[in-house]
């Protein structure tokens, strides 16, 4: 199963991800990637804090980036196939 990484970036700052996680396709890590920044999201809005969250880059092993999620599309996103 491939290992990926979830780098989370914000307006200054990336949070490294340095174990990785497992996924059985790389669809599967963007699906939870953009899961993660709706449930960030969420978490600062209850607590009235500033979202300085920009979105999740997704690296492979070796670091390069193969997909990423902005905060945008993954709460669009969500919003969108509810409407369906």
């Amino acid at each position: 199963m491939p290992i990926y990484f979830l780098h989370i970036k914000h307006s200054d700052s990336v949070d490294e991800d340095l174990e990785g996680a497992s996924f059985d396709t790389l669809d599967e890590a963007t699906s939870n990637a953009a899961g993660a920044l709706r449930e960030l999201v969420a978490q600062n809005l209850r607590a009235a804090r500033q979202i300085d969250i920009y979105g999740i880059e997704i690296t492979d092993p070796t670091g390069a980036v193969v997909a990423s999620v902005s905060v945008e599309d993954a709460v669009l996103r969500e919003l969108y196939q509810k409407d369906r």
